[in-house]
């Protein structure tokens, strides 16, 4: 993006003994992280240059994952922009250009669960009409800050405050299909986040989300990055519910990369549906 620099980038340094040193911005910080078994990369001096980014920021940091702009708040921390999900929004970017350039409109894309934005900014930079669904306003709100950091602020971006499950079922009864849905649940016994349980709740919108699909769709992408959920339950939920409409099934781990040696650590699994073209 036009006027990036170092300065205003994400990377993970280095990672281990249950902890990611990261790189935000001009800021080294470090934070837990469970998945992260292995010895560490650089010496202990490095990782002691690690600050608390709770009292190191006066205020939100400008911050670029991968190709997106994402707004940094010491309160909310790295872990709530996903920055393991940039790979995936990578994809989503590709699959929308290719779908536009082959069908001669912009695809629609329901992002169910949206959090801080990442997929709705990727469909958006690639020219997609957007229903990005949050049980959370404030979610929203940040969501919609990090579209206008990025200059989508007036693009084809509906933000709706709802359950996203409810949303999904209610919008089964309207004429508006999707090209491409993303569903990236949030694990939470919080009403107002949803409450949403894999094992109870994932097959019945599985089921849901594939009557919102268009006579074109792109597919459907879920990412699961809290709790054990076998590659191989998802593989078989998304073979039983799209396998119908022909198409191949992925899945795989979803990992946040650093450069060259620096190991990588797994955030959970993802599947995907893609309809071939």
């Amino acid at each position: 993006m036009e006027g990036d620099t170092d300065n205003q980038s994400y990377e993970l340094l280095d990672s281990g003994g249950g902890r990611l040193l990261e790189r935000l911005g001009a800021v080294v910080s470090s934070r837990n992280c469970s998945s992260a078994w292995w010895r560490r990369r650089l010496p202990g001096g490095e990782w002691r240059k690690a600050v608390d980014i709770k009292r190191e920021l006066q205020g939100p940091l400008n911050l670029r994952i991968g190709a997106l702009r994402f707004l940094l708040s010491p309160q909310g921390g790295v872990r709530s922009l996903a920055p393991e999900l940039q790979e995936l929004w990578g994809n989503v970017i590709a699959n929308c250009t290719a779908f536009a350039d082959q069908q001669r409109r912009p695809a629609r894309v329901l992002n169910l669960f949206g959090g801080s934005g990442g997929f709705t900014l990727a469909a958006a930079r690639a020219g997609a009409a957007v229903a990005h669904v949050d049980a959370s306003s404030d979610a929203i709100k940040r969501a919609r800050e990090h579209a206008a950091l990025n200059t989508l602020a007036s693009r084809d971006i509906r933000w709706i405050v709802d359950d996203p499950v409810k949303f999904a079922q209610r919008e089964r009864s309207q004429t508006t299909r999707y090209d491409l849905i993303v569903i990236d649940p949030y694990v939470s016994k919080d009403a107002k986040r949803g409450g949403f349980e894999m094992e109870r709740d994932l097959a019945a919108l599985l089921s849901t989300v594939s009557g919102l699909l268009s006579d074109k769709p792109v597919g459907v992408l879920l990412c699961c990055r809290q709790g054990a959920v076998s590659p191989t339950t998802l593989q078989h939920l998304f073979r039983q519910e799209f396998g119908v409409f022909g198409g191949a099934v992925e899945t795989g781990e979803i990992l946040l990369k650093g450069a060259a040696g620096v190991p990588a650590v797994p955030f959970g699994v993802f599947v995907s549906w893609c309809k071939a073209a």
